[in-house]
């Protein structure tokens, strides 16, 4: 754990020795391990309900996409603003996760439960009821949209803890190890969960709940937060109010380099998110069998865990953003090809893995750029406020790309439209980033803002 002594003027933080970093990431690795269940399992089960369900397309992408994030965009910069300034005994970032672990974990039950709720919902109204299948899509956004909340918050606060606690320069390789954590939950689910997902759906979601909540637990109670930098003035008594703060999500675009780099991660996140939402549909259409969907995605999670401290030795030496700009070409070319090429059962499993890896690779690049890039002082005001914008992002594309693949009858090809164009205009934008003024002004601020 890392040593720190409080003064009674001022905190000093010493340096991590091999042991307390050893501990540091174990900790850090065990949390990551739930929050990692939203994308690698929660998802997935969460889609395979819906299909269950008779979902439209347009209804799929509403209550996945559009609905919850349109909620967390008010509660992530909330969260993010109060925790910046959070003063308890347990730390600022910690209380928050205490929080959200178990909501989290109480909304997946829900979900899993949702179904049964919804019959006896049913039965209780009568001639009042939306009919079953509207009680179950009533329920499922019910539930997803507040487990969705609870697991956007524990991300922002955990992406915020390691940025109090990592060394600035590990944060590459300490990011490489979360995402052979959350690869490896990816592996696991798909080689041996997925294809379940059939027969019992109901437990697989109750296991995902506990696996969500438990690891976020223990390592709230094992790690001791960094205190915070001498100078750092507590919450006023108007700050402490539960309000949205709308001028620190306006202070933060005074920062000249603050447009791009968000510009950068809400493309990103469209590049991905089309394809990520459908290919389970698109695979079925397609003919491929779940089994096989599930090897595949195994496969290509393999691919990324063996490159990743590779990846996150890279970023390190030569900087998250131009290391990210080469993998985003990379995509970009593989996803026109993509649309272009796709036609069978074949050529979708070879772009699927490519798909698998490519993304998998620039998120483990791109995990430590927002510490390249953002002041650390109020990080997570400035990360939580990015967070925002690419939720808008994720609703106005969301909002758009379910009734377009119901209005040109299901042709799932056109999301490798999407992340080929989206992934041009982000590599634009990595560009402008490294460009002499704005990259000389990010460098001055993170020489001022250690």
């Amino acid at each position: 754990m890392a040593a720190v002594h409080t003064a009674a003027a001022r905190a000093v933080v010493l340096p991590l020795s091999m042991a307390g970093l050893g501990a540091v990431l174990f900790w850090l690795l065990l949390g990551d391990l739930g929050i990692q269940m939203r994308d690698r399992a929660a998802l997935p089960s969460a889609l395979e309900l819906l299909r269950h369900h008779a979902a439209s397309d347009t209804v799929t992408s509403l209550l996945l996409s559009t609905v919850p994030a349109a909620l967390s965009m008010l509660l992530v910069p909330l969260v993010g603003y109060h925790s910046d300034r959070c003063r308890s005994p347990m730390g600022r970032r910690k209380p928050f996760l205490l929080v959200a672990a178990p909501v989290g974990c109480l909304a997946l039950a829900g979900l899993a439960l949702s179904p049964a709720l919804a019959a006896g919902a049913d039965a209780l109204l009568g001639a009042w009821s939306p009919g079953l299948r509207g009680c179950r899509l009533a329920f499922f956004c019910l539930f997803w949209t507040v487990f969705e909340c609870a697991a956007i918050s524990a991300l922002s606060l955990f992406t915020g803890l390691v940025n109090d606690i990592v060394p600035q320069g590990l944060l590459g390789r300490f990011f490489a190890g979360f995402r052979i954590v959350g690869l490896t939950v990816g592996i696991a689910f798909n080689t041996w969960i997925f294809a379940l997902t059939d027969h019992y759906l109901t437990e697989i979601l109750l296991g995902v709940s506990l696996v969500f909540c438990l690891p976020m637990l223990a390592m709230c109670l094992m790690i001791r937060e960094t205190p915070l930098a001498p100078g750092t003035a507590p919450a006023s008594g108007a700050s402490r109010r539960l309000r949205f703060p709308l001028a620190h999500v306006l202070e933060c675009f005074s920062y000249r380099p603050y447009a791009w780099a968000v510009a950068v991660f809400m493309l990103a996140s469209v590049t991905f998110s089309p394809f990520n939402t459908f290919y389970q549909y698109y695979a079925h259409v397609i003919g491929i069998p779940k089994a096989t969907l599930g090897a595949l995605t195994a496969a290509g999670y393999t691919v990324s865990i063996l490159s990743a401290f590779a990846i996150g030795w890279l970023a390190d030496r030569f900087g998250a953003v131009r290391v990210s700009s080469i993998i985003m070409s990379v995509y970009c070319v593989v996803a026109a090809v993509g649309y272009l090429g796709v036609s069978d059962a074949a050529s979708f499993r070879a772009f699927y893995l490519a798909h698998v890896t490519i993304s998998g690779a620039w998120w483990t690049a791109a995990a430590s750029m927002p510490m390249a890039l953002l002041p650390r002082s109020k990080f997570v005001q400035y990360n939580s406020t990015k967070d925002l914008m690419v939720v808008l992002g994720s609703i106005l594309v969301s909002s758009v790309q379910g009734p377009v693949l119901d209005l040109s009858g299901h042709d799932y090809r056109l999301t490798m439209l999407a992340g080929a164009s989206f992934s041009l205009l982000c590599i634009c934008c990595l560009v402008r980033l490294q460009s002499g003024a704005l990259a000389g002004e990010i460098a001055r601020r993170q020489r001022r803002d250690p």
